[in-house]
């Protein structure tokens, strides 16, 4: 794939899962690219369930979190990041959270945004293409 995309905090963890091993081989796959983002929502949502739901301890999330880091561009979530996600909610309907990753993945210019939440094959504002990897 070339082009910019964005990860949706669900397929990022996908690739860490251990209980889920045909979705880890499929996120580990498409997260090769070389211009691949995410936000620092997605990192906060990633190290939130890697504490809560997986168990790790701070360190672990730490070493998560700076592996992530080293790996993909991060964008900013900005005030001006904020209002756009008011406008795409809005205009498609999308959960406040699911509206800051499309709001980011616009700002980023990404042409894809990988997540298993929103309906695959959606073309957004300047053709932001949402794909759900795992169909």
């Amino acid at each position: 794939m070339s082009g910019k995309v964005f990860f949706d905090t669900n397929v990022l963890l996908y690739a860490y899962s251990v209980t889920e091993p045909q979705k880890q081989a499929i996120a580990a796959q498409v997260m090769q690219t070389p211009l691949a983002h995410i936000s620092t929502q997605v990192l906060a949502e990633f190290a939130n369930i890697c504490r809560r739901k997986y168990g790790y301890n701070w360190t672990a999330v730490e070493n998560l979190l700076t592996e992530v880091m080293a790996n993909f561009f991060v964008h900013t979530n900005t005030p001006a990041t904020l209002l756009r996600a008011t406008q795409v909610a809005q205009r498609y309907g999308f959960s406040w959270f699911d509206s800051l990753i499309v709001a980011a993945a616009l700002e980023c210019g990404c042409q894809t945004l990988y997540s298993e939440d929103l309906q695959h094959g959606q073309r957004l504002d300047n053709g932001l293409q949402v794909l759900n990897p795992f169909v």
